[in-house]
């Protein structure tokens, strides 16, 4: 029984032994990646801070001509991207434009068939407005027509 108790002890204490070395090289890993991010981080803040103008007198004509070409390649692509927005508002522009047009156009019709027919005439063709006219009586005059037709209580019969 001791003896058994005893190469538990070993196996355990190599295993554990063997568990902690993984970790610390995980963990010796994981810095060292952390060190190379950290110089890439590095990295991209010195080339941000040269796109920006700032420190740039350490660098060669040959980085100040890559800069620059950076810069103008960037500025056209800003560039189309704005020509290319302002293209698609003045299209939606214009479509709004056609349709107001075409209102205008069908409100100036309806206001031409309206006092071209007599007012009698006018509800019928609202309603089958490509059918013809059932007579021709275009030229017919109506005049206004007073009556003491009353709607509601009258003024009198409310005391």
């Amino acid at each position: 029984m001791q003896k058994m108790m005893e190469r538990c002890e070993i196996h355990r204490n190599e295993y554990f032994g063997e568990e902690n070395l993984r970790k610390q090289q995980y963990v010796q890993e994981l810095k060292n990646e952390m060190v190379i991010m950290a110089d890439k981080i590095e990295l991209l803040r010195l080339h941000s801070r040269r796109l920006m103008g700032q420190d740039l007198d350490s660098c060669s004509v040959e980085e100040l001509n890559e800069i620059i070409s950076k810069i103008e390649k960037s500025l056209t692509n800003v560039r189309s991207r704005k020509a290319k927005l302002n293209e698609d508002k003045i299209e939606k522009l214009k479509e709004e434009i056609a349709k107001e047009k075409e209102v205008f156009n069908e409100g100036s019709r309806l206001r031409q068939m309206f006092e071209a027919q007599p007012l009698w005439m006018q509800s019928r063709s609202l309603k089958s407005e490509k059918s013809a006219p059932s007579c021709d009586c275009g030229n017919m005059n109506i005049s206004d027509v007073e009556t003491e037709l009353f709607i509601g209580l009258r003024p009198e019969s409310q005391m």
